[in-house]
């Protein structure tokens, strides 16, 4: 008998390739979710550009956290610890074709001429001491001594007289009757004054938050337009980009700005952030001795909620019955960044363009492009502010152009242009300026000037040491003026280097509040001394200047 067997093959799980089905799938939607979220496809042009908008702010706000992240870095060794510096000026050159012999003589010393400022400074313990060399012809020729802590300011003159001369505000009570001065308690810093207005990121994110919100709920579809399509190209650097265009009419251009006016009247955390800082610089000023009327938190409020009445009745009172628009049109790239703006009137036909204010903020790669302006919107050619810094950084090495233009009747009253070199390599960085300067002086006449600044910095362990020159062309000068001038510039910087005041005493000082007539008559009498020897040891340069 035969038996047959019955085989079934074996069953396979669909559990594995289920798995890797849906995890394909995942990846595909994920995929088609991410491309549909970067080219918008399922998204109104206003949530394009309100996105947009956010994504601009958080990379605007990311890129001040970073820089200014990298100047606490650069400054914390100056607030920190003591710092002493010397700093060098030397080969002073003008060059001026003077017909005068005195005062071609004066230009030969110049050019042989050093000025040494040794410096010490404690920001910890708001004490600054130092002196001032004056060098000529490699001979040390005058020095000047100087210090000041919270109350006192001091000087001395070595070569003249043998003690300080200084003033105590302790003593202040004593200038006021004999001179009439009113001194405050204490010398106030720059530090004093930053500690008393600084504001955390995080509070001015909290203050402004909702007025953000105020603006994006105001914003109706009807308002924006989106072309796709468009290039953006400025300075010779182009990118594919979405032109959004938000049109504001009178009405609700009214509208917006009675929103914000009224929710900044009743907002209590925007107005003790404007409040705690006025109080803190009042309490700062009254606390050093300075004279200052602050009024109450009450009566501030007052004032305060009075300003915004103010606004909103201006606002109220504004005419509508005009067609003209506020237009804004943005450019934006792929990633929702907005690579530039410009805010303008349309005029009561709407079909002219008068630009108020326009920016470009591009980045990408190596390559970066700023640019921010506000113009007359009357005629934008008549009168604009501008400010553009355009640059490629790479390898520790950046090449870029700066410009700054305050422009009035068409005519520059102020125009800067530079373009920058600057290598980092290590603990070194060195670099080359080359600028422009046209300025209309009070009769709006243009002076031009050009020329370059050079310079080197290395980082040491304690310190810091740098190296700069600075050369000067005056463009088509009057016959009595210079053609330019030049100097070099040295800096050597401890970190670390404690610095000490001199106590003041009867045997190394002169109070000058308590001045009396023997101690001017021995000041007279040393001085006098010492300016004769001085003549003596410094007879040349005297008998120089003596000669016709």
């Amino acid at each position: 008998m035969e038996t047959t067997t019955s085989v079934n093959p074996p069953r396979k799980s669909l559990k594995k390739p289920l798995l890797i089905a849906g995890a394909a799938a995942v990846v595909v939607l994920g995929g088609l979710g991410t491309a549909y979220a970067k080219f918008d496809l399922f998204k109104s042009p206003k949530t394009i550009y309100l996105q947009s908008e956010a994504e601009s702010m958080l990379k605007f706000s990311s890129d001040i956290s970073k820089a200014y992240g990298e100047y606490e870095d650069y400054m914390k060794p100056y607030l920190e610890k003591p710092v002493h510096s010397t700093t060098e000026l030397s080969d002073i050159t003008v060059d001026a074709a003077l017909t005068d012999p005195q005062a071609q003589k004066v230009l030969e010393l110049l050019k042989s001429a050093k000025i040494v400022v040794q410096s010490n400074i404690d920001e910890q313990k708001n004490q600054q001491q130092g002196n001032l060399e004056v060098h000529l012809k490699d001979k040390k020729l005058a020095t000047m001594e100087f210090f000041l802590n919270d109350t006192q300011l001091g000087f001395r003159l070595p070569e003249f007289y043998s003690k300080y001369g200084y003033m105590d505000l302790k003593d202040r009570d004593v200038f006021k009757e004999k001179f009439g001065q009113e001194l405050p308690k204490r010398f106030l810093t720059y530090r004093d004054l930053m500690k008393a207005v600084q504001i955390s990121q995080d509070e001015v994110k909290s203050v402004l938050a909702p007025y953000a919100l105020i603006y994006a709920d105001s914003i109706q579809d009807s308002q924006v337009t989106l072309n796709k399509g468009v290039s953006f190209s400025e300075e010779g650097f182009q990118e594919n980009a979405r032109e959004i265009t938000v049109t504001f009419t009178q009405e609700e251009a009214k509208a917006l700005a009675t929103k914000l006016a009224e929710k900044a009247k009743a907002d209590e955390k925007l107005f003790d952030l404007i409040y705690t800082r006025y109080h803190n610089v009042a309490t700062l000023l009254a606390d050093s001795g300075y004279k200052v009327e602050e009024i109450s938190k009450e009566e501030f409020k007052k004032n305060y909620e009075q300003s915004f009445d103010n606004l909103l009745k201006e606002i109220k009172d504004s005419a509508t019955d005009s067609k003209e628009q506020l237009k804004m049109v943005v450019l934006v790239d792929g990633d929702h960044q907005i690579l530039s703006r410009k805010l303008m009137f349309t005029g009561n036909d709407n079909k002219q363009e008068q630009p108020f204010f326009s920016s470009i903020t591009y980045q990408k790669g190596a390559d970066s492009l700023y640019r921010y302006a506000l113009h007359n919107p009357e005629d934008p050619a008549d009168g604009e502010v501008s400010y553009a810094f355009k640059a490629t950084e790479q390898n520790g090495k950046t090449n870029g152009k700066l410009s700054l233009l305050v422009k009035n009747n068409e005519q520059p009253t102020f125009d800067l242009t530079s373009t920058i070199e600057s290598v980092k390599e290590g603990q070194k960085s060195s670099g080359k300026y080359d600028f422009a300067l046209v300025m209309a002086d009070k009769y709006n006449q243009p002076m031009a000037l050009n020329g370059n600044i050079t310079f080197s910095e290395t980082k040491t362990d304690n310190g810091r040491d740098s190296d700069s020159s600075v050369k000067v062309n005056f463009d088509n000068p009057l016959p009595d003026m210079p053609k330019g001038f030049s100097l070099k510039l040295k800096s050597k910087q401890e970190f670390g280097k404690a610095l000490e005041i001199p106590a003041m005493t009867a045997d190394n000082s002169v109070n000058l509040a308590n001045l009396t007539e023997e101690q001017m008559m021995e000041i007279q009498q040393e001085a006098g001394t010492a300016a004769q020897k001085f003549m003596m040891e410094n007879a040349e340069l005297v008998q120089q200047f003596m000669q016709p």
